[in-house]
């Protein structure tokens, strides 16, 4: 619990940078032709939709998500997409809009990946060895994303397939007769064992494993009805790319708290090995608006009416660089309302079984409990969350005294 309510203190010791951009559009560059020192920013983006006939489909595969790629160092200059079309370089790091504080450079060929370059060094100072963390859980497929590919033909190129993207709730190397999957017996999203009553074994991730995903990923459950989906996806030269649909839930539960993760703008791209059982990498980019950071931040104790929500507030201003929505032409100059990120995975082959599992719901922590200053107490909830105001907690005083 401690390290999940560090997490949010990096966001306050950003109180150091200072400086502020001014947008003209005078100034804006464009990707394609953009250079720094002499250097071309081409701006990378996925590749194109192939210009084939499609071919006869084969049965679904799935790959779940793991190995996240968090702390990036110099490799976020390569993690992720431009996403603004723009070259933010020195002279006038061109904008698409207000900066609320200094300046930044744009990675390799104008990736835009705030969260790699500024943010998550802050965090990992804040919460040590968090990356090592979640890997660990993912590989356990336990809170993994989990990538679906239905309407393929099978080969490295195919003009339209659908992918779908799902949480899983835990995973298994077990199998039950005829190769299908075990028996489990659910009696919670934390408590699940074999039909015998031993323990269920973790995935192995050999390509056979099997995921249970989680049954709010689906309208009404129903696996054929995903909420994060894109049929009109294409996979060129062994490479699939897709786009997320905006401000959709993703849901990161953890045993006592979790992180809800909403983009705009969001692609996510994933590189085929030749025997088709890994995806690597795999490139989740987009725009996380200020305000969905914030309305996360509440699952994790930090909450409206606590003055280090202020301070998040104002922090996450800025350090912003991207519009949620790209502006349109002819729109005024507005402040960056989204930060900018892209994420690197490894996908392992795995199997989804075809009824849904209820998953760990995230905390309320902030509904109930309140206190007359309208800030909740945790240090009694039965999510057993100590509160965040204390030193223990790691929360965003410490972070700001630290700064």
């Amino acid at each position: 619990m401690r390290r999940f309510l560090g997490t949010v203190s990096w966001l306050a010791c950003a109180a150091g940078l200072g400086g502020c951009l001014v947008y003209d559009p005078q100034l804006v560059r464009r990707s394609d032709a953009g250079t720094d020192g002499g250097g071309v920013c081409a701006g990378r983006r996925p590749p194109a939709r192939p210009s084939i006939p499609d071919g006869p489909d084969i049965e679904e595969v799935a790959f779940g998500l793991r190995e996240v790629f968090l702390d990036q160092g110099a490799d976020w200059t390569s993690t992720g997409y431009d996403l603004d079309g723009l070259c933010t370089v020195s002279p006038d790091f061109a904008s698409e809009c207000t900066r609320g504080g200094p300046p930044q450079r744009d990675g390799d060929d104008g990736i835009d990946n705030v969260f790699g370059d500024a943010l998550y060094p802050i965090v990992e100072a804040s919460v040590p060895g968090l990356e090592a963390m979640a890997v660990a859980a993912q590989d356990e497929g336990r809170g993994m994303p989990v990538l679906r590919i239905r309407h393929w033909n099978g080969t490295r190129n195919d003009p339209q397939v659908e992918v779908a993207i799902m949480q899983s709730v835990f995973g298994t190397s077990a199998e039950g007769p005829g190769g299908g999957p075990p028996d489990v017996r659910i009696t919670s999203p934390l408590e699940y064992t074999l039909a015998d009553g031993s323990p269920v074994p973790l995935p192995v991730w050999d390509g056979e494993d099997f995921l249970w995903a989680r049954t709010d990923a689906f309208l009404a459950g129903d696996p054929d009805q995903p909420f994060i989906v894109d049929d009109a996806a294409y996979v060129v030269d062994g490479e699939i790319v897709s786009r997320l649909p905006d401000q959709v839930d993703i849901v990161f539960p953890t045993d006592d708290i979790g992180v809800l993760v909403r983009l705009t703008e969001a692609v996510a791209t994933g590189t085929l090995s030749e025997d088709g059982l890994e995806l690597n990498p795999v490139i989740v980019a987009g725009r996380w608006r200020v305000v969905d950071l914030l309305s996360t931040a509440e699952n994790i104790g930090i909450c409206r009416g606590d003055s280090r929500y202020e301070l998040l507030m104002t922090q996450l201003g800025r350090i912003a660089d991207v519009r949620s929505m790209p502006p349109r032409p002819g729109d005024p100059p507005s402040p960056c309302d989204a930060i900018s990120i892209g994420v690197r995975f490894r996908g392992s082959r795995a199997r989804v079984v075809p009824t849904p599992t209820p998953g760990q719901p995230l905390a309320d922590l902030c509904s109930a409990g309140r206190t007359d200053a309208g800030v909740p107490d945790t240090g009694t909830s039965d999510a057993g969350v100590p509160d965040a105001g204390t030193p223990d907690a790691g929360g965003l005083d410490a972070g700001v005294d630290g700064g």
